[in-house]
């Protein structure tokens, strides 16, 4: 359990509001501590391999909103392959692609104030969104290959379209999804020396909009409070349908911060019936989990 302990003090916990931030730093005991933080994005799997090929034997340390589910599986199969431990830091969020990577630790850590949770399978393939029920076929392949239950699989894969699906120490036994709590006190000390990123609104409603011109659902739902994700202007599916269909993409056009939590943004689109907007919204974000995150969003020019 030491070694727990020296890995969370060890790694730091920043990056950009929608970026991952992958990196390495030695232990004792020759043990190493990978920190994946931030939004997952296509390729990250690849840098992940890169750096994890340096160690032999390593505890992966997740604190990531989600992001996309491709990266999120393939990580978990490189952590599978080279026989790594993975955990959740004391105070921090895993959810969505991030909790499907913690799945492939062995063994897996979750301290009492950790946030970890599921959330609906969308996947886009070849420029594509896939059906739900392909996308859980494909998370069920993956979580048969980690060894897990017929009813962790039941569990994940039904994991609802709308919010997020906690896993607690209540709800782990019959979801027969196993994993060790951290020490208190380590826990305690951890937390103390964990790096939050920064409150910053701006950074985080910017990257939601590239996200949106990009048609990119998985990436930008992950900017959203979990509990929201999936829900109307937040669903997945819906942003990469119609984003995805623009004859010219969205453009941010500007954008100013009001109050603390709050940015005006402005912007404009064509979509592929030729109608054009020139909108604004206002977006209001919250600081939760050590990140700043999208609750609500209210268009004001009715595009």
């Amino acid at each position: 359990m030491r070694y727990v302990l020296a890995g969370l003090l060890a790694v730091g916990l920043a990056g950009p509001a929608a970026a991952v931030e992958i990196n390495r730093e030695a232990g004792d005991d020759g043990i190493d501590f990978i920190s994946v933080t931030g939004v997952l994005n296509e390729g990250d799997d690849a840098t992940f391999r890169k750096i994890a090929a340096a160690s032999d034997n390593a505890m992966v340390v997740l604190n990531s909103e989600g992001g996309s589910v491709t990266a999120g599986i393939e990580i978990g199969r490189a952590i599978k392959l080279r026989g790594f431990a993975t955990a959740v830091p004391p105070g921090s969020l895993c959810a969505s692609a991030c909790a499907l990577t913690w799945l492939a630790g062995s063994p897996r850590f979750l301290d009492s104030t950790s946030k970890l949770g599921f959330h609906a399978a969308y996947r886009v393939v070849n420029g594509k969104a896939s059906e739900s029920g392909v996308g859980n076929a494909l998370v069920g392949a993956y979580l048969n290959q980690n060894g897990l239950p017929d009813n962790a699989i039941i569990y994940v894969t039904s994991a609802p379209p709308e919010g997020i699906e906690w896993l607690t120490a209540d709800k782990a036994p019959a979801a027969g999804i196993s994993y060790e709590s951290l020490l208190p006190e380590a826990a305690l000390t951890a937390a103390q020396e964990v790096k939050a990123l920064p409150h910053d609104p701006m950074a985080t409603v910017t990257a939601f909009y590239s996200a949106l011109s990009a048609a990119d659902g998985e990436t930008a739902s992950a900017m959203v409070v979990p509990d929201k994700r999936g829900k109307g202007p937040f669903n997945e599916a819906s942003i990469h349908a119609f984003f995805g269909a623009m004859s010219e993409p969205l453009k941010l056009t500007g954008t100013k911060l009001r109050g603390d939590d709050g940015v005006r943004v402005s912007y404009q689109y064509t979509t592929d019936a030729g109608r054009r907007c020139q909108g604004r919204a206002d977006v209001q974000t919250v600081y939760v989990f050590g990140k700043t995150l999208i609750s609500r969003i209210k268009a004001l020019d009715g595009c």
